[in-house]
């Protein structure tokens, strides 16, 4: 309904130029001006900009007069949505008393009332020329405005070049970088349509990086970033406003993004960076497997396993499990816990950056306590039987007696260690069977407590224990 109201009120305003007192005169000045441009200055002002010789013009925009101006161009005030603009040449005729009609014989548009003689204009001679064609825009503001460049990173690539990384999903023309190292500040800008700086921009999506090159910051005036030097960084994003008119991008009116927060960078060789960790998980029994992407160049990086202890968050020591110049390596022989574990480039005694967290979570089946069965199978003789878990080498047995008459013995402080020995494992059942080799109380008996955990050896030695198992038994 508003473009048809738009449409309507540009009709009117042609035809109501006809009610002008027109010069007899067929100079230029009549001529309708050519509306060029028009393109967002800033937020909710256009910029216009028309072809035309007259020396006073009067600007309707969506059916209302908004100026007279002496100029070719003017800024308008408009706010989101479908706009027309109409531009009228005006002329001072000093030969006739022909003057202007002020009436322009429609309610809906409303009168010339602007003072004209603040130009040096006698209204009282002024005529009117031909309209310039109705130019019809839909305004939609531009968002980078209120956009700001995120997830700053850098990294250094095999010729010491930063390589500065962040968002932009606003596909800008251009990118304002400021490096600042100590006091002093430069100022770098990137062309994206630019040829030769084209090649140091690498855009995914809305990820963009860019190559610091010593022959770019040096064009520029700007000073090079140098190994083990700290700088600062921050991005603005620039885009190039369009033509409504054309369409055509104008390159010298640019609306900028907020510019990002500093990000610092200490510049390192390129193959400190830290790797990154693309698996971390429980692989066997005790074991953890990690695998990792590192870009070192091809100068033989080695990479340090190592495990972070942590209390409560907080690092209280590290541990080296291993080293290895491949992108995968195994820890075996773990207990059951977490472990936090990192990945660290080394090259000629000196390390790189550790690689983020990767935290495990080991739960090993051999550590469950058998499930212990006694049975007496004779006068002396009792069977204990079992489950025998995979790797575990040796069965730990601690036999403890009781004095089955005293009262201690309903809160298990009458026991006193018998005897203990290993049982060699064997896959599945387990069975063994104990002999009691002293008197027993005809009475009362003996009663007996069984425990029972197993044995794994590691590969360096180290003797790891299972949970125990317990069992009473009274031996009559």
């Amino acid at each position: 309904m508003r473009r048809i109201l738009i449409l309507l009120v540009s009709i009117v305003l042609t035809s109501a130029s006809f009610c002008y007192a027109m010069a007899e005169s067929k100079d230029d000045w009549a001529n309708a001006p050519v509306i060029s441009k028009a393109y967002e200055q800033s937020f909710g002002k256009i910029y216009v900009e028309w072809k035309g010789q007259a020396p006073v013009y009067q600007i309707y925009v969506d059916g209302s007069k908004v100026a007279d101006v002496s100029v070719c161009h003017y800024i308008i005030n408009v706010e989101k949505g479908t706009h027309s603009i109409i531009v009228y040449p005006i002329y001072e005729i000093r030969d006739t008393d022909t003057k202007m009609d002020f009436s322009l014989g429609s309610k809906m548009i409303g009168e010339l009332s602007i003072d004209l003689a603040s130009l040096g204009l006698d209204p009282k001679r002024l005529a009117v020329g031909n309209p310039s064609e109705v130019f019809l825009f839909d305004y939609k503001p531009s968002q980078i405005v209120n956009g700001i460049p995120e997830k700053i990173s850098a990294v250094t690539d095999p010729e010491n070049r930063v390589i500065l990384s962040f968002t932009d999903q606003y596909v800008a023309d251009e990118y304002l970088l400021t490096i600042k190292h100590r006091n002093d500040i430069n100022y770098l800008t990137f062309h994206v349509n630019n040829e030769s700086e084209a090649k140091l921009i690498t855009k995914t999506n809305t990820n963009v990086s860019l190559v610091l090159d010593p022959s770019l910051l040096r064009s520029q005036d700007c000073f090079v970033p140098e190994l083990n030097e700290e700088y600062r960084f921050t991005i603005q994003l620039r885009k190039y406003v369009p033509n409504l008119v054309n369409g055509e991008k104008e390159k010298n009116v640019i609306i900028e993004s907020k510019v990002s927060g500093e990000f610092a960078y200490k510049v390192t060789a390129a193959w400190k960076n830290a790797p990154v960790i693309t698996y971390a998980s429980q692989s066997a029994d005790g074991e953890i497997t990690l695998k990792w992407d590192h870009e070192d160049y091809d100068i033989g990086c080695e990479y340090v396993i190592m495990r972070i202890n942590k209390v409560f968050g907080i690092m209280t020591g590290e541990e080296e499990l291993g080293r290895t110049s491949g992108r995968e390596f195994s820890v075996s022989d773990l207990n059951n816990g977490s472990y936090c574990m990192n990945i660290v480039p080394m090259l000629n005694g000196e390390k790189g950056f550790y690689s983020a967290d990767a935290n495990v979570e080991i739960k090993n089946e051999w550590v469950i306590a058998p499930e212990l069965n006694c049975e007496q199978i004779g006068d002396k003789e009792i069977k204990l039987t079992w489950k025998a878990s995979s790797n575990i080498e040796k069965y730990h047995v601690i036999v403890f007696t009781g004095d089955n008459a005293s009262l201690l013995r309903f809160v298990d402080l009458d026991y006193s260690k018998y005897e203990e020995f290993d049982i060699n494992a064997n896959e599945g059942e387990m069975e063994y069977i104990f002999t009691y080799d002293k008197a027993i109380d005809i009475e009362n008996g003996i009663k007996l407590k069984f425990e029972v955990y197993g044995l794994h050896y590691t590969v360096s030695g180290g003797e790891q224990k299972s949970a125990t198992s317990t069992k009473t038994i009274v031996l009559k």
